[in-house]
């Protein structure tokens, strides 16, 4: 079960992430949502860690680098990229299939690139069915 309960966390969060993005408001400046977003965001994490740090957890505060920046503010582009495809008119059930399919392919290859990860008949056949479906959604 510990493997599988982040998994189940992932999905079930990025499924309400994508039924109320798809349902926010198009009045509102998207990133004045995200100050709001991520305003909760930290009140929540704050409380997370409060609760947490008197285990393992605590001495990690003090490893936090650059990529947790970085991380930061991709996540800007990645919330509000999806804010705007939907206001443009993407379909719900085609955004965020559509760009998790683009990229689990460009992963693949950096993975393989970067980290040594290997690329097997398997994995080939995965992206092609892919790039298939992508084709099929149009």
């Amino acid at each position: 079960m510990g493997y599988i309960a982040p998994l189940l966390l992932v999905i079930f969060c990025n499924l309400c992430y994508h039924l109320l993005s798809k349902n926010l408001p198009g009045n509102t400046n998207p990133f004045i949502g995200l100050v709001a977003t991520y305003g909760v965001a930290f009140i929540g994490s704050m409380i997370l860690f409060l609760i947490t740090k008197n285990t393992i957890f605590a001495n990690e505060k003090n490893s936090i680098n650059i990529f947790n920046l970085v991380i930061g503010l991709i996540i800007i582009g990645v919330e509000g990229g999806y804010m705007l495809m939907y206001r443009t008119g993407w379909e719900v059930s085609k955004a965020s299939v559509f760009a998790n399919i683009v990229l689990a392919g460009l992963l693949l290859i950096l993975g393989a690139v970067l980290f040594k990860e290997s690329i097997d008949a398997k994995k080939i056949i995965g992206v092609v069915l892919c790039a298939l479906g992508i084709a099929l959604l149009k």
